[in-house]
């Protein structure tokens, strides 16, 4: 038995050779991101650029020297965001050894709301915070969405000396245009009740079902990346996400929540976003 599962895997490493050996050779791939590939030289765009290692003022200074500027420093994909870039010098940053890859600093929307009824019985949450006594006390959890405003589920109450204090512990806005961290759109704030929500607003005799979180007492990291209209880009998001690993330690963050996305346009080896996840 064990002679003719050597002869088997033999013939398929072989017929596997065989087809291999017979493809085309494999063009090399384009530095520039697909929506960026043959675009009108008049056009002005917004992009994220990677570098082949972590870049210094000189690699910046060869996209800025093109006309474009400095949005972002993105140091977890090796790169940086920058806006305006004429469309007539991407083919020759592409060219350039030091550059990975360029693509769109790409819009990002929020994945819609889900239904927060039995979430936590869905999991068997009850049973943990029962059981083992778990419900996220000294846990940080990042939420990268549209903000979150400040709400009663969100709170805790201290026995002891009665006073009542916000879990939301940080707040950071990556939106050009507001430093509020507010919630304008209702989704992070929505993420937000999901992941951590005390169920105080929905207790009582005159309700027939508690709303609470999956970790009803962790406290909540709020980095602000879509606006009023549930939107960002990648850049921002990919700040957030460096926000997020640089607060780690301060707030003991073990959880980034990312409730948004986009379309897929390359290989997560090359997006900027993917990378930085």
């Amino acid at each position: 038995m064990k002679d003719r599962m050597k002869s088997l895997i033999s013939a398929m490493l072989v017929a596997g050779a065989l087809v291999a050996g017979s493809l085309p050779a494999v063009a090399q791939q384009s530095k520039l991101a697909p929506e960026l590939q043959g675009r009108d030289a008049a056009d002005s765009v917004d992009v994220i650029v990677q570098f082949n290692q972590s870049p210094t003022d000189r690699h910046f200074a060869k996209v800025t020297s093109k006309g474009a500027e400095v949005t972002a420093k993105l140091a977890s994909v090796n790169g940086g965001a920058f806006a305006h870039l004429p469309a007539s010098s991407l083919a020759e940053l592409a060219a350039d050894p030091d550059v990975a890859y360029v693509s769109l600093d790409r819009p990002v929307h929020n994945t819609g709301t889900s239904s927060i009824d039995y979430t936590p019985e869905t999991v068997n949450a009850p049973w943990a915070w029962q059981t083992l006594q778990l419900t996220g006390t000294g846990i940080g959890v990042a939420v990268i969405d549209s903000g979150i405003s400040a709400a009663l589920d969100l709170n805790t109450y201290d026995p002891t000396t009665h006073q009542i204090s916000s879990r939301i512990v940080y707040s950071q806005s990556f939106i050009k245009a507001s430093n509020s961290t507010d919630d304008q759109y209702g989704h992070g704030t929505h993420v937000a009740g999901i992941i951590g929500g005390a169920g105080w607003a929905s207790a009582g005799p005159l309700f027939r079902h508690q709303f609470k979180g999956i970790a009803p007492n962790v406290n909540l990291v709020n980095l602000r990346v879509l606006d009023q209209d549930g939107s960002g880009t990648d850049s921002a998001v990919i700040a957030a996400i460096e926000k997020a690993i640089e607060l780690k330690s301060q707030y003991n963050i073990r959880v980034i929540n990312l409730s948004l996305g986009r379309q897929v346009y390359e290989s997560y080896t090359l997006d900027p976003l993917c990378q930085a996840v």
